[in-house]
This record gives structure tokens, sequence and C-alpha cells, in this order.
């Protein structure tokens, strides 16, 4: 799970953000994710899911898109 040191920061900024216009849940987040991060997408998922567990993001659907870079960028979110 090398990718915790990428995916918690997201899900604390996410988090935060979420909380504060009153989501009782996020539903999807987009990400762009660097190749050069050296992260596989299955394993990825995987992290967020097991570091979701128990916030408003834990049953959120997570779509990622691959880029030439070396960072993980937030696209968008979905709150209810």
């Amino acid at each position: 799970m090398h990718e915790t040191h990428l995916i918690q920061p997201i899900i604390d900024g996410i988090s935060e953000h979420a909380q504060k216009e009153g989501a009782k849940k996020v539903s999807k987040i987009r990400l762009k994710v660097g190749e050069f991060t050296g992260s596989k997408e299955d394993s990825f998922k995987e992290t967020f899911a097991v570091l979701a567990k128990g916030t408003i993001m834990e049953d959120a659907q997570l779509e990622l898109t691959f880029f030439p870079g070396t960072r993980v960028e937030v696209v968008s979110f979905d709150i209810e």
C-alpha cells in the first residue's frame, strides 16, 4: 500500500471540503494519477477503499485517469 501517502491527503482534503458544504456522502471522485508515481489502478483503488472506510467517501466510485506526471490531482467529486 505504498499509495497511502498519495491518497490520505486527498481523502482529508475532500472530507474537509465536503463537510463544509454539508454533504452526507461523496458519491464519485475523479482523479488524475501520474504514471511516474508507480501506482497501478487496482492497487490504488484497493488502498483508497481501505483508507476511505468509515468516512463519507466509503462507497464513492473512484474514476482514475493516468497521465505522464508525478502527482495525483483531484479533478472533481460529487457530493450528496
